[in-house]
């Protein structure tokens, strides 16, 4: 503390304490802190775009790199979702069965002749409401019910209700032209639309949490839930909204899911959850909480996307993938792991 600190001159109390100069040496830290975070992703992805560009001839073309980022735009958005419950020290496994039943339930309404537009409006609002308020908000935050058990409930009665309202098949929406426009359409003929949706809700989430109150009770909430509460934030609204953020962004994703695909099946992206979270993880999100950004989670998405588009034009098999996809995530959880003893000991 500063007392603790005779050689630098403190500003006088009142008025001119505004007119403080910036700690240096915590800046120093901080920046230290950042570039530590991020480069060990970077570095990675790097030598993995190196690598792949060396070996397959089609992987370093404008074209291909258009590609990952509309095949990653969902899990973009997905992992924005996810990046707020991490940092208030949750998580939700639901997300993949939410994004599938918001899919579905948007084809029934369009198929009973609901305006596209009002469809839209009333998925975004009941996977809000219902999964992220109602049910995985209210029952963690205000009940203290398991996270894992909880939403891991949530994913399977999400699953099955979507197969039970198709009974298992998948729901054409090719005549939907305006979810289709908003699933592929291309501004200028190559930034599809879920790529901008996707790029815009994470440029809106960088700006709440860095700008905003309630950005910083986030953090708080994440860093000590017994300090946040004793300093005046309401820890169970805090919490119960990361989760209504989060199963909205699924709601998203579904909607996006079923405009690209123009089509929606109860089987969409299955284990996509377990990928959003290897992607925030990887980009330094704590698994504990307080910790993390959501450009450190665009970081971890682009990694994925480049890891399986190369395994893809190498004709590695899908099964593989799925291998792969499985060891970056148990390594992520333990890097993150690594680096908070790393931090404990500094």
């Amino acid at each position: 503390m500063d007392a603790q600190r005779p050689e630098e001159p403190r500003a006088p109390e009142g008025r001119g304490a505004r007119l403080r100069q910036p700690d240096l040496g915590l800046l120093g830290r901080r920046t230290r802190e950042a570039v530590l975070t991020y480069v060990g992703v970077v570095t990675v992805l790097a030598a993995l775009i190196i690598y792949f560009s060396a070996s397959q001839s089609k992987f370093f073309t404008y074209e291909n790199f258009l590609n990952i980022l509309d095949t990653n735009a969902v899990l973009l958005v997905l992992s924005v979702g996810l990046t707020f419950t991490l940092l208030v020290g949750g998580f939700d496994l639901s997300i993949g069965g939410v994004l599938a039943l918001s899919g579905v339930v948007l084809a029934k309404l369009l198929q009973n002749d609901v305006p596209t537009g009002v469809a839209m409006v009333i998925v975004l609002v009941g996977a809000c409401l219902i999964a992220g308020v109602a049910v995985n908000g209210f029952t963690i935050a205000k009940l203290g019910v398991n996270f894992f058990v909880v939403t891991l409930g949530v994913l399977a009665i999400s699953r099955g209700a979507a197969l039970a309202i198709t009974n298992g098949a998948s729901q054409g929406l090719y005549e939907e032209r305006f979810l289709r426009d908003v699933g592929s359409y291309r501004l200028g003929g190559d930034i599809s639309m879920p790529v901008v949706i996707g790029l815009f809700v994470l440029a809106l989430s960088i700006l709440v949490l860095r700008y905003t109150g309630y950005g910083r009770m986030i953090y708080a909430v994440g860093g000590n839930a017994e300090a946040a509460r004793l300093a005046g934030i309401n820890v169970t609204l805090v919490r119960l909204s990361a989760y209504a953020i989060s199963a909205l962004m699924a709601g998203l994703a579904g909607i996006l899911e079923a405009g690209r695909l123009a089509a929606a099946a109860p089987d969409t992206d299955m284990g996509i959850e377990l990928t959003a979270a290897a992607a925030v993880l990887l980009g330094g999100t704590s698994f504990v909480g307080g910790q993390g950004t959501m450009f450190g989670t665009f970081l971890g998405v682009v990694f994925l996307g480049v890891l399986q588009n190369g395994l893809i034009i190498s004709s590695i098999s899908i099964y593989y993938q799925g291998v792969i996809s499985g060891a970056v995530l148990i390594a992520s959880v333990t890097i993150d792991r690594l680096r908070r003893v790393r931090a404990g000991a500094a």
